[in-house]
């Protein structure tokens, strides 16, 4: 997997989804510039406020020169309130009047754009993070069967949720407050340098020792985010495990010992979070210490220079806005420090979503060879098949042909590689060695989308959408008639079942189809099989979850639509496959038996013997 190195890699990676909002947040900078620098600028005009209410000078001895602050005040601001004094009133009452309403009215003005630079900033973040989720979740669904069939579901939703949570955090903090935040700290210093400059760039040094406790501790706190993010993955796929097999746990009495599991991925997830928080708040203390340390020696040196009779200040205003300038100045850098202390806690959780957006996707294979449908025949040139598990091959030297409508039923026990052969006819998964022809085409050098139209699959373990059964059918040819639709409810024997339904074919199936039983749900997939009207079918266990009467009634309708078409076949149930043209008898990977069902009885071999363990029937001699 990869591994962010820095900050700076993650801004890279993200920058992508930023370019699609570049004139918003192009107006956010703006905004966040004039809100940041322009309220913190109209506390210039502190100066003639104190002063009026403290006409003493605050030191005395010798001047340390005109500031800019002085300069702005005589030849600017005294000016402006002695030409604009407000008749029936004295200059002092003019001018404070005068100073409170230009301060109202800007933070009136800043305040609004303060709103909206709030707004967009938040919003680009959330806008963002839903580009990231929707990439994200394109990117899994373009990835190969492969990673699905090893990966753990509660972690993929934890990185989908909790992950691309805490990256909004992240993206909030990078448009935010990385934005906003140096602006507010330049503005504050240019407040704290007009009013006393020599005592501003002397105090400049602590400056970048506020910076020193994040940018050492920073990495440490990532690297402990990404494990705390890791284990909140593992105590979320703990969960999902635990709910979705809770019948089984009811049945075996095993309460105590999930939640005792779920403790103790719980304490390992506190374990690394704790480790990670201990070093974010390392860096935070250091970060406070030297903030408020750094003000006490600004003080103190002021106050030895004041001692030695070097006039810092030239009156009561300056005083004020040079120490309101830097108490405000550090509160932010604080602030800023603070965020990208957060923001390293946040690159754990942003590094897991790019870890799965590196994975190599399946290869489109929209150039391949243009597919019409099957004219001869689909063969099996010696093939192998893989996982890369450290297993060995599922697979191994499969060598057969099907003709065009032929039926052909594989049999065999679990794990004999029986799905394996369909999935590769599906096109998940590639061989590993060998090749299967389509008319002699390379089934990898054909169009995938070509391909899968003339296929249809019906699973073992029947999956249908949270939407109504008409929807869930439909799948199966998107643009069919409500007339075909019916037909294949009624070919699946659904009919009856539907016509007791309140909202018939609208009804809703739950999550997972929870509102049906096992064999409707089943036969809804068949139907959708039936809509599809498919020349190749793959029928993996297809009536594994019917009764015996819904048994009777899906296999008459699985024998039309068999009727012309090439199908494979799985079945545990012997007695369901004993018309097909040919059976493959499968053990560890290989084919041990093929020919018709008499034949394969006569010759006495492993198809014969679990005949007679299924029907009690000795097979016939040779």
């Amino acid at each position: 997997m990869a591994r962010f190195a820095s900050f700076r890699d993650v801004s890279r990676r993200l920058g992508p989804f930023l370019a699609r909002y570049r004139r918003t947040a192009i107006l956010m900078v703006v905004l966040g510039a004039l809100a940041a620098a322009g309220g913190r600028l109209t506390l210039l005009v502190l100066k003639p406020l104190i002063n009026i209410l403290f006409s003493e000078e605050v030191a005395t001895g010798t001047p340390g020169g005109a500031s800019l602050l002085d300069r702005f005040s005589e030849n600017w601001l005294d000016p402006f309130l002695a030409d604009h004094q407000i008749d029936g009133m004295t200059a002092e009452a003019s001018a404070v009047l005068l100073l409170v309403g230009f301060m109202v009215v800007s933070a009136v003005v800043f305040a609004v754009m303060q709103y909206f630079f709030l707004r967009l900033s938040r919003m680009i973040g959330v806008w963002m993070v839903v580009d990231v989720r929707q990439k994200l979740a394109e990117h899994l669904l373009r990835l190969p069967t492969r990673f699905h069939a090893s990966r753990r579901l509660g972690d993929m939703v934890s990185r989908m949720t909790t992950d691309v949570g805490t990256s909004l955090r992240l993206l909030n903090i990078l448009v935010e407050e990385l934005i906003q935040g140096p602006f507010n700290i330049l503005a504050t210093l240019f407040l704290a340098y007009s009013a006393a400059p020599k005592a501003t760039l002397g105090m400049l040094i602590f400056i970048p020792l506020l910076a020193i406790p994040v940018m050492k501790i920073g990495p440490r706190v990532r690297r402990r985010s990404l494990r705390s993010q890791q284990k909140l993955g593992d105590t979320t796929q703990a969960l999902m495990q635990m709910l979705t097999g809770i019948r089984v746990v009811k049945a075996f009495r095993l309460e105590a010992r999930e939640a005792n599991g779920f403790r103790r991925i719980n304490d390992e997830f506190i374990h690394q979070t704790d480790r990670m928080v201990k070093a974010q708040a390392l860096s935070q203390g250091f970060t406070s210490f030297l903030a408020h340390a750094g003000i006490g020696l600004v003080v103190g040196a002021l106050a030895a220079m004041q001692l030695r009779g070097y006039r810092i200040f030239s009156d009561a205003g300056s005083m004020t806005v040079f120490f309101l300038g830097i108490g405000t100045m550090f509160a932010h850098v604080k602030r800023l420090t603070k965020a990208v202390s957060n923001i390293y806690v946040s690159l754990g959780a942003t590094e897991r979503l790019f870890e799965v957006l590196d994975l190599e996707t399946e290869v489109e294979d929209d150039s391949g060879q243009a597919y019409a449908g099957l004219q001869r025949s689909i063969r099996f040139e010696r093939v192998g098949f893989d996982y890369g598990a450290g297993e060995g091959e599922a697979l191994s030297g499969i060598d057969f042909e099907v003709r065009s409508g032929e039926r052909v039923a594989l049999v065999g026990s679990s794990g004999a590689g029986k799905s394996t052969l369909l999935d590769l006819l599906a096109r998940f998964h590639a061989p590993t060695s060998g090749r299967i022809l389509v008319d002699g085409e390379d089934l990898q050098g054909l169009a995938k989308a070509d391909w899968l139209d003339h296929l249809a699959v019906v699973s073992q373990s029947p999956f249908l959408f949270q939407s109504s059964l008409a929807e869930n059918v439909r799948v199966g040819r998107p643009g069919a008639s409500d007339e075909d639709l019916l037909g294949a409810l009624d070919a699946a024997h659904l009919s009856e079942f539907i016509a007791r339904l309140p909202d018939g074919v609208d009804t809703q199936v739950g999550e997972l189809g929870t509102r049906l039983s096992g064999g409707q749900a089943q036969r809804v997939t068949i139907a959708r099989a039936l809509l599809k009207d498919a020349e190749i079918l793959l029928l993996d266990e297809a009536t594994s979850a019917l009764d015996s009467e819904a048994e009777r009634k899906v296999q008459s309708a699985i024998e039309s639509l068999l009727r012309g078409r090439t199908a494979f076949v799985i079945a545990h149930r012997l007695s369901t496959i004993q018309h097909c043209d040919r059976i493959l008898v499968l053990e560890q990977g290989c084919i041990v038996e093929q020919g018709a069902h008499d034949e394969l009885l006569k010759e006495g071999g492993a198809y014969a013997r679990m005949w007679q363990l299924q029907s009690g029937r000795e097979a016939p001699p040779a």
